[in-house]
């Protein structure tokens, strides 16, 4: 049987991983929630990072997903984060997460039809790679290289 996640999410790992070339060991992940860095990210809705993310562009979101996949990495460079910590961060205020069903909620509820007709479509490709996105920053004691 699958773990649920307390928003719905159907999760076969007790980890988050990561796939990320650049990712450089003892940096924390992500841009502190509401930080003047995120704010100046390229990316600045959950839609745009899921769709249309360039390499080159930076966004105030991370993508994790529950299942290690290396079809997103050329060094093979996975990281890897406990879910009850993700959680935790999240009870403190620290992050938020966003599972496809709660980013398909948000368009859903969007003023622009365009995007509230879009949200099945990036609710799906979510669910295609088992991801979520982090909006926020983790510490680096939290995260462990994958083996």
């Amino acid at each position: 049987m699958q773990k649920e996640d307390k928003q719905g999410g159907s999760f076969k790992s007790s980890y988050r991983f990561r796939a990320d070339d650049y990712y450089q060991l003892g940096s924390p992940i992500g841009l502190g929630l509401g930080s003047q860095d995120a704010d100046l990210a390229d990316i600045q809705t959950l839609w745009a990072h899921v769709q249309d993310k360039k390499k080159n562009q930076t966004s105030r979101f991370v993508s994790f997903s529950s299942v290690r996949q290396v079809k997103f990495t050329k060094k093979n460079r996975i990281i890897k984060i406990a879910w009850q910590d993700l959680q935790r961060l999240e009870e403190e205020g620290k992050i938020k997460i966003y599972t496809p069903d709660a980013v398909a909620a948000l368009m859903s509820n969007h003023p622009r039809t365009k995007i509230r007709t879009n949200a099945k479509n990036v609710k799906a490709a979510m669910k295609k790679n088992a991801e979520i996105l982090i909006e926020g920053q983790i510490p680096v004691n939290l995260v462990v290289v994958s083996k």
